[in-house]
């Protein structure tokens, strides 16, 4: 089966493309490694192979219960579960926080989970040792501006379908998204939290 795009470049030279342009418009650096895993994320996922699964029932269990059982696996099992919680929340708040529900499993949730467990996993020397540590420790400092990145790349897949008014203005208000924040202003609108209101 062919990994060539419409366009003739392949996942990795598309998303290495779309991610660095991304970067640089919304002036999020990280190093070649970060960079680098999370173009091999995207490839993956695009070519139809799943995000880490740890074991069976993994994608109905909640993160917060993923994040516990983790806490308590073997060292070797804690970074696989980590490493999947986190790619996990990063790919869905990225590319889906549209379908995430705002309650208790909303798109902050997600945010919060996945950074804390890049965090952990950046401790997990040992069981990480193919991935470098600061490649999580970046992942986890920049979780909610990587959020950011993988939303415009998920845009620009999407061949330019606009967001509506009320979906960006419920991104910026479960995450404070700089970009939702832009976004709404090129719109004319200067977002406020809803206890902000002015009253007349």
């Amino acid at each position: 089966m062919s990994e060539r795009l419409v366009s003739g470049e392949t996942p990795v030279e598309f998303f290495r493309e779309q991610l660095g342009r991304a970067m640089e418009r919304q002036r999020v650096a990280t190093s070649a490694f970060t960079e680098f895993y999370l173009v091999n994320l995207l490839a993956a996922c695009v070519r139809g192979e799943n995000l880490p699964r740890p074991e069976a029932g993994f994608d109905e269990m909640p993160l917060a219960l993923l994040y516990a059982r983790a806490l308590h696996a073997t060292r070797h099992d804690r970074a696989r579960l980590l490493r999947a919680m986190g790619d996990n929340a990063l790919f869905v708040s990225g590319f889906f926080a549209d379908s995430l529900s705002d309650d208790a499993g909303g798109l902050r949730y997600y945010c919060d989970l996945g950074g804390h467990a890049y965090a952990r996993l950046a401790h997990e020397h040992e069981t990480a040792a193919s991935v470098a540590p600061v490649v999580f420790q970046e992942l986890s400092a920049h979780f909610r501006r990587l959020v950011d990145v993988l939303s415009e790349v998920s845009e620009q897949t999407r061949l330019g379908t606009p967001h509506s008014v009320v979906q960006l203005y419920e991104r910026w208000l479960q995450t404070g998204s700089p970009r939702a924040a832009t976004l709404l202003a090129e719109r004319g609108i200067t977002p406020h939290p809803p206890g902000d209101m002015v009253r007349h």
